[in-house]
C-alpha cells in the first residue's frame, strides 16, 4: 500500500482532516486557533462509547472509540473542552443521541463535557481506573513502610536470611494480584510480611475486598445491594484510619453514580486500552511519529 500518495489523494478529497474547528477569545471572539480534527468517522459511533486521552509526539490528543468494535470515531489533538466540544458536535446529533453509554476516566473536565455532548447516556467510570486508585494507595503504604524501615539502617532477618527490606520487595508484586492468583507458597511469602506490618495488612484486605466488589457476579446486583456492600467497606476504611484510605472514600462519594453505572451492564474500556496499546506499539514501530499528520493518517487507516 502507498501510503504517501493515498494519504496525499484523501487530503485532497477531503476522507482525512477535513473538518477544523476554532478556539475563540472569549473577550474579543476572534479566533486565536484554528484546530484540524484529524479522524471524523461518524459511522463508528455505537451505543457504547469510550472518551480517552492519549499523549502522541509530545502533544495530548482526545480520542473518541467504539466500546465493541475499538473503532475511533474521532480523533482532534487537544484537551481544551471548547475543542473538543466543537469537535464532538462534528459527529451530528442523530449519532450523539444513540449514544446510551459514555465511559471516561474520572477527569472533572471530561465529565462535564460527557453531561453536556451524551446528554442521553449514562456515564460510567470503568472499574480499571478505581481499581488503580485503590492500589496505588496500597503502593503508597507500602513505600511509607519501606523508607521507615531504610531510615532504621537496621533490619532484623527472618528464619530464611531475609531482613525485613529483603521481604517487602520479595513480595512486592504480590501485593497488587488477586488473593486467588496466588499460590500457597506466595500466600505464605506475603502473610509473613503482612503479618509484621498492621496498616500494610489492613490495606491488603481493603483492597482485596474492593476487587471482589467489582466481580462479574455482581454486574446487574441491584443498586440498593451495592449500595450496602460499598458503605461495609466505608466504614471499614473510616475506622482504619488511613489517610490514603480515606481519600478513596471521598473519591467514592464524589463519582459515586457513575461507579455504580458499571454495574448494569459491565461495560469497560478494555477496547480502548488495547486500541492506546496498539497506537503506541505503532509509535515504536515507526521509531516515532516525525511527521504527526501522517501518522494521525495511518491510525486513521488501521484504528478507524
Amino acid at each position: 500500500m502507498d501510503y504517501i500518495s493515498d494519504y496525499h489523494e484523501d487530503k485532497k478529497e477531503g476522507k482525512f482532516a477535513k473538518e477544523v474547528v476554532f478556539e475563540v477569545d472569549p473577550e474579543t471572539a476572534e479566533i486565536k486557533k484554528e484546530q484540524i480534527v484529524h479522524i471524523l468517522k461518524p459511522e463508528n459511533v455505537g451505543q457504547n462509547m469510550c472518551i480517552d486521552e492519549k499523549m502522541i509526539d509530545k502533544q495530548y490528543v482526545t480520542i473518541l472509540s467504539n466500546q465493541q468494535t475499538g473503532k475511533i470515531a474521532l480523533l482532534v489533538v487537544s484537551l481544551k473542552p471548547k475543542i473538543v466540544k466543537q469537535a464532538l458536535t462534528l459527529l451530528g446529533v442523530e449519532n450523539i443521541e444513540k449514544v446510551e453509554n459514555i465511559s471516561c476516566d474520572m477527569s472533572p473536565t471530561i465529565k462535564k463535557l460527557c453531561e453536556e455532548i451524551f446528554v442521553n447516556a449514562a456515564i460510567v467510570i470503568d472499574k480499571f481506573h478505581v481499581i488503580k486508585q485503590i492500589l496505588d494507595a496500597l503502593i503508597s503504604i507500602r513505600m511509607g513502610i519501606k523508607y521507615a524501615i531504610k531510615e532504621k539502617k537496621k533490619s532484623d532477618k527472618n528464619q530464611n536470611g531475609w531482613t525485613d527490606l529483603e521481604l517487602l520487595e520479595k513480595t512486592r508484586y504480590l501485593l497488587y494480584k488477586r488473593e486467588g492468583e496466588l499460590d500457597s507458597e506466595q500466600k505464605i511469602l506475603l502473610n509473613s510480611v503482612l503479618d509484621k506490618h498492621e496498616k500494610l495488612k489492613t490495606a491488603y484486605r481493603l483492597t482485596q475486598e474492593i476487587r471482589k466488589w467489582y466481580d462479574k457476579s455482581n454486574i446487574g446486583k441491584s443498586t440498593k445491594k451495592l449500595n450496602e456492600e460499598l458503605a461495609k467497606w466505608k466504614e471499614k476504611a473510616l475506622e482504619s484510619n488511613i489517610k490514603e484510605f480515606k481519600k478513596l472514600i471521598k473519591m467514592f462519594g464524589t463519582h459515586h453514580d457513575e461507579i455504580l453505572n458499571y454495574f448494569k451492564k459491565g461495560l469497560t474500556n478494555a477496547k480502548a486500552e488495547t486500541l492506546n496499546g496498539n497506537i503506541q506499539r505503532f509509535i515504536t514501530s515507526n521509531r516515532g511519529t516525525r511527521n504527526l499528520d501522517f501518522f494521525l493518517y495511518r491510525v486513521q487507516v488501521y484504528f478507524a
